[in-house]
This record gives C-alpha cells, sequence and structure tokens, in this order.
C-alpha cells in the first residue's frame, strides 16, 4: 500500500548506511545566491557543461543547469545502488523507502536538491500489480542525484545557487568546453503494437469500459529507432527546437544512457506546504492554417468526450491529494482550459491543496504516484490493464522528473513527451486515454500526433515492423 513505511529500527539502518556515505549536513552550514555577470544563452552554458559528471539541464520555466554531485542513488527492481566519494553501496530496498531515507540522512539546506526521475514502475512498490515481462536496456526505475550548487537563468540574469553543506559554493568547474555535435541519421521507427495492434488494444479497453472493469485507462504506443551515443545531445536539441516545453529537461545518467523529456504537464509543484497539480487530457493537432488550427481547438473545447475524460483523470488527482493535504482543501482552481503547444492543443485543469503539517515530500509523491493522467481511473484496475497490454515497461517515460529541496519543497513533470536512450538505441511513448466513447482509429491518430516531435527530431520515415530484441 502506499502509505506502508519500513519501522522505525530499519529506517533509522537506512538513515544511518547513507550517512556513512555522505554525512549530514554540516551545522549551521548556509545557503548561498550570487549573481553571475554572464551573457550567455541557457543553450550555450549547457553546451559547455553538458559532459560533466551527472550532467543534468530542467530547461524550463527557468533553466536549471546542474553537475558534479555529491552523491547519486539509482533502484533497479528493488535494489539500490548508491555512490559517492566515499565509494559504492549496494542492498536490496524500495525506492520510495530510500528516498524518504535520504530526506532524512541529508535534510535541511534548502539549496541542496535531489533530481533526476522517478520510473513508472517504481507504482508496483505502492499497490500490488503486474508489470510487463520486457524493460529496456539497464536503465534504472529510479535515478536520483544530490546536488549542492546549480546555475539558473530565469530569462534576464544568472545566478548560482548553492549551499556549503558539505563542501564551499563554487564555480571553478563551470567553464568546460564539450566535444562536437554529430548530426542525427535519419532511420526507421519501429512501433510496438503495430498500428493495427494498438487499434485492436483500444477496442479492447472499450470494451472493458462497457463491462464495468474501469471507466478510463492510458495506453501507450512505443516507438524505437537507431540512435549512438554521440547523437544523444543533438536529438535533445531538435526535439526541444520542434517542441519547447513547459518541463523539458535533459538527464545524462552517464555510460551512453539518457533521459530526455519534453513534457508540458505539472505532476506536483509544493512549495511552503501548498501542493499544486495540472493534469492534462485531450488532445488535437496543429492545423495547417489558422483557421484549421482554431476549428481544432474549439472542437477540442467541446468535445464532451475529453471533458469526461479530464474530469475523471482530476477526480483521480484530487482523491491522490486527499490522501495528504488538509481535509477541504483540495479544491479545482481551473478546468479545461486550452494549452496549446508547437505540435498539438491539449486541455488541462489545475488542482491544489495544502499538506498536512506531519506530511512530507515524500508522502506526497507516495499518495500520487504515477501520475493520475497516465494511469486511468480506477487508478489500480488502470495500471492492470495497461501491464496486460503493453509489451514493455515503461521506464522514466510516463513516470516523473524532477526535484526536491532537502528544505523540503519539490516540482516534477509527469514525463509525457519523454524519450529515452541506451545501447544506440533510443525509444519514446505515446500514450492515449481511452474511454467509453473512444474510437481506434482516432487514437491511434492522436498517439500520431503526440509522437510528430520524436518523428520529425528523427527525421525519419514511418516504417513498422518487429522491435529490436535486447
Amino acid at each position: 500500500m502506499w502509505s506502508d513505511r519500513p519501522d522505525a529500527v530499519a529506517r533509522a539502518a537506512l538513515v544511518e548506511r547513507l550517512r556513512q556515505l555522505l554525512p549530514a549536513p554540516r551545522p549551521g552550514a548556509r545557503s548561498e545566491t550570487r549573481g553571475l555577470d554572464w551573457q550567455r544563452q541557457p543553450e550555450d552554458v549547457a553546451e559547455a557543461l553538458r559532459q560533466q559528471s551527472g550532467f543534468l539541464w530542467l530547461d524550463q520555466p527557468r533553466a536549471r543547469l546542474l553537475t558534479n554531485p555529491l552523491a547519486t542513488i539509482s533502484i533497479t527492481d528493488k535494489r539500490a545502488t548508491v555512490q559517492s566519494p566515499s565509494g559504492t553501496v549496494d542492498w536490496l530496498g524500495s525506492g520510495f523507502d530510500v528516498l524518504e531515507a535520504a530526506l532524512e540522512a541529508w535534510g535541511g539546506p534548502a539549496e541542496a536538491w535531489l533530481c533526476g526521475y522517478l520510473g513508472y514502475e517504481l507504482g508496483a512498490e505502492l499497490e500490488d500489480v503486474p508489470l510487463p515481462r520486457r524493460r529496456d536496456a539497464d536503465l534504472p526505475d529510479l535515478h536520483l542525484a544530490l546536488y549542492d550548487r546549480r546555475l539558473e537563468h530565469d530569462g534576464a540574469q544568472w545566478r548560482l545557487c548553492g549551499t556549503d553543506a558539505w563542501r564551499p559554493v563554487s564555480t571553478e568547474d563551470l567553464s568546460a568546453r564539450s566535444a562536437p555535435d554529430e548530426g542525427v541519421a535519419g532511420g526507421m521507427v519501429c512501433t510496438t503494437p503495430s498500428a493495427e495492434g494498438f487499434r485492436d488494444a483500444v477496442a479492447r479497453a472499450v470494451q472493458r469500459i462497457y463491462h464495468g472493469e474501469l471507466f478510463q485507462v492510458n495506453l501507450c504506443r512505443r516507438l524505437e529507432a537507431a540512435l549512438a551515443s554521440s547523437q544523444i545531445w543533438t536529438m535533445y536539441r531538435r526535439l526541444r527546437a520542434i517542441s519547447p516545453a513547459a518541463y523539458g529537461a535533459f538527464l545524462d545518467l552517464g555510460g551512453g544512457k539518457s533521459v530526455l523529456s519534453m513534457s508540458p504537464e505539472l505532476f506536483l509543484q509544493a512549495e511552503g506546504g501548498r501542493v499544486r497539480s495540472c493534469p492534462i487530457k485531450g488532445t488535437r493537432p496543429r492545423g495547417a492554417n489558422p483557421e484549421e488550427d482554431q476549428e481544432l481547438a474549439r472542437a477540442l473545447a467541446e468535445s464532451e468526450k475529453d471533458r469526461a475524460e479530464l474530469a475523471m483523470i482530476v477526480d483521480v488527482t484530487r482523491n491522490d491529494l486527499g490522501r495528504v493535504c488538509r481535509a477541504g482543501s483540495v479544491r479545482v482552481e481551473k478546468h479545461a482550459e486550452l494549452m496549446t503547444l508547437p505540435t498539438v492543443h491539449h486541455t488541462y485543469s489545475e488542482v491544489t491543496g495544502v499538506l498536512r503539517e506531519e506530511c512530507g515530500p515524500a508522502d506526497l509523491l507516495r499518495a500520487c504516484f504515477p501520475p493520475a493522467s497516465i494511469t486511468g481511473a480506477p487508478k489500480i484496475r488502470a495500471m492492470e490493464v495497461a501491464a496486460e497490454e503493453e509489451e514493455y515497461r515503461r521506464g522514466a517515460a510516463m513516470g516523473s522528473v524532477g526535484w526536491i529541496s532537502m528544505a523540503g519543497d519539490l516540482e516534477f513533470s509527469v514525463a509525457i513527451r519523454t524519450a529515452a536512450a541506451a545501447r544506440g538505441r533510443v525509444w519514446y511513448l505515446a500514450g492515449c486515454g481511452i474511454t467509453a466513447g473512444s474510437v481506434p482509429p482516432e487514437e491511434l491518430e492522436e498517439s500520431e500526433a503526440k509522437a510528430a516531435a520524436f518523428r520529425k527530431a528523427l527525421r525519419a520515415t514511418t516504417t513498422v515492423r518487429e522491435p529490436i530484441q535486447w
């Protein structure tokens, strides 16, 4: 269950194990924000830093660039690996338990952040749901790194934000230069399932809904192509140029493994105990001319099917937040608002709440993960149906990307419009919310609209064939 916790003895032992790798913050540590007289654009600074260890670029709404973490946590099939200057340790451990222990072991400094992603399959730690048999290469289910400084650009000025809790705040290693980019070669995209297979999966889901098993389920198509590790950075630069996003992110996991996210969707934001979530549902492609574009946006706004889909996800979001928020504080501030992006139109809502005093960031994530919009309603049954229909585990895509301050604030996106790369391949998930009103060919068309930026960035032709065998 989402509310399960290790007992006090086990938790204390886990905290002590983490502190053996990296001590608790120094007593009396200070946070620092320092203005920098830099005129460079975020893209240029990211280019200069991208080959440093642990490079991470939180792209929007303000640029945040992080390198050289103090410690790195990864979880794969409930096995934890923690790396620090003191060494590397492995043990059996739940991702959320290790996350909660890390917040206790290293908590305090507001300018120390855990940054990275929570993979979709961590949801199986919280509820007893099955997982697809096949997983992607060796990307972990969770990857979080502890950074004690970051560069921020607010559109006008650069700042260095950091804490001296473990080492002095410095810019000494922020002037690196990277190797030249390589172009991204066009290639074949293989899809799982095929177009016909996806239409059949949608039809089965609709039948399940009519039989009363559930009200809505998110089903994903996987698109995969060849991509050399030297081309990953160029791929991300193309994606962000084609489809700039409110919560873009690039994560270099080392060893030729990366996560590339162009998400427009806020999963969770917590600041001073106030919580916000903005689920997205409903999609139309952009039109070929202004008249067609306006008609598509109008059709989305007036679609009863899409409004019903969003309303169900808002209810799930309200329920999730209600687990950890004060009674009566959870409210829908906005509903079915239009969001227009370079490649698609969406509708979204905004749900807010106030955390109970005894609840922290780990409690909030446990209560709400995985995000409502990429599971369905009811959430657990929707996750079971998705696992039956999807051949591959979702991984970082359809999970969440973001940061947690050691003082308790956080911000995570829903990792839609997200690709992952490893072993010379890149893959991307395009998900659709299936309801009783879903029409299989239309859902296939919607998934293609969501994949348009990925295909364009690859400059690839549409070819359906069997997926690569790892």
